[in-house]
């Protein structure tokens, strides 16, 4: 009898209810969705938060680091309409502009408050210019919240380039081998490997590799170019996106197989010798052979003054567009396959 008297007290209590979520001093009840501005650093910050119904991991995925970069921004307001909170386990946040007065200013790269890029300020400082205090803002605010971590990029109004993914390396095999099979999972065929940034949390540099120094998957997508717009970049945006919803279990559904993908071991970037015009001769997407002409560099006058040469073999990622170019700029980057996988020992197609 004892028995059956604790089973009916024990069926009879009411089922733990998720928490809730709260960033920035919103709180979002499990099973729900907010969009807020966030005050922070003397500017706003428009987030999206989706807390789903059910447990699971917290994914980032942010947009305009760079203001003049489109194609994520607007690829973050029709995610947001899609996502059901109901369907969701676990918690995406959506940054729709980390930097709205780069956006508003209509700058390269750059925050109008102090010409700094933010992706370089990390992890930031409270008591410092406008962007530092921003990077600290996304540091202690986003990034302390967070499991996984996607920066969405584009290439700048003066560049095209191939869609490709950042995989950092930290040199840490467990932590790289999750970035890297969080990287595969968004489809997208071009995956640099990269390790130029420091090990250091309190020097981060940059947003996704401030991530990495916490031990948190973080990648950054480049997809779109030439400050464009165009519905092709802004729907493959939001299908890496929703590929890496998938692979993190946040949506209902399987996982698309990871796309075959090209993996590059460094990026290899030819500087021009002078100052002048550059003429292009090749293409995103070419194979290019080490020493192979490029382009051409030539005076006001279009006389020729230097060639420009792929500085290593492999795939043509980046190319200058606009014809001003400036000794030590570097108006192709070409990326440097690997030969054999990290971790797994996998050959590189």
């Amino acid at each position: 009898m004892r028995c059956l008297m604790l089973l009916l007290v024990c069926c009879a209590l009411p089922v733990q209810a998720r928490d809730a979520f709260t960033l920035a001093g919103v709180t979002v009840a499990a099973g729900s969705q907010a969009s807020f501005l966030v005050d922070a650093a003397g500017t706003q910050v428009p987030v999206t938060v989706v807390h789903g119904a059910n447990d699971g991991v917290v994914l980032t995925l942010t947009a305009g680091v760079h203001g003049d970069e489109f194609p994520s921004i607007l690829a973050l307001q029709r995610l947001r309409q899609q996502l059901d909170p109901a369907q969701v386990s676990g918690t995406v946040i959506l940054v729709h502009l980390a930097n709205l007065a780069g956006f508003h200013g209509r700058r390269i790269a750059l925050n109008p408050r102090d010409d700094k890029n933010l992706n370089r300020e990390f992890p930031g400082d409270p008591a410092g210019t406008a962007t530092e205090q921003l990077a600290h803002f996304f540091t202690t605010e986003i990034i302390a919240l967070t499991d996984y971590l996607i920066d969405l990029h584009s290439g700048s109004a003066y560049q095209t380039l191939l869609p490709h993914a950042y995989s950092p390396v930290l040199h840490d095999e467990a932590l790289d081998a999750r970035t890297l099979a969080f990287a595969r999972a968004t489809g997208l065929e071009h995956i640099v490997l990269y390790d130029e940034r420091p090990n250091d949390p309190a020097n981060s540099i940059s947003y996704p590799n401030t991530a990495q120094t916490r031990g948190k998957p973080a990648l950054t997508l480049e997809i779109g170019h030439l400050g464009q717009r165009d519905e092709e970049s802004i729907t493959r945006v939001i299908e890496a996106c929703r590929r890496a919803l998938l692979h993190l279990g946040l949506i209902p559904g399987a996982p698309p197989p990871a796309a075959n993908a090209r993996h590059y071991s460094r990026l290899a970037y030819a500087e021009s010798p002078v100052t002048g015009s550059f003429h292009p001769e090749s293409h995103v997407g070419a194979q290019v052979q080490q020493g192979q002409r490029l382009g051409m560099i030539t005076d006001y006058f279009g006389e020729p003054l230097a060639e420009i040469l792929a500085p290593a073999t492999g795939t043509l990622l980046m190319l200058l567009e606009t014809p001003a170019v400036t000794a030590g700029e570097t108006p192709v980057t070409v990326g440097v396959p690997v030969t054999t996988m990290p971790s797994t020992g996998e050959p590189s197609r």
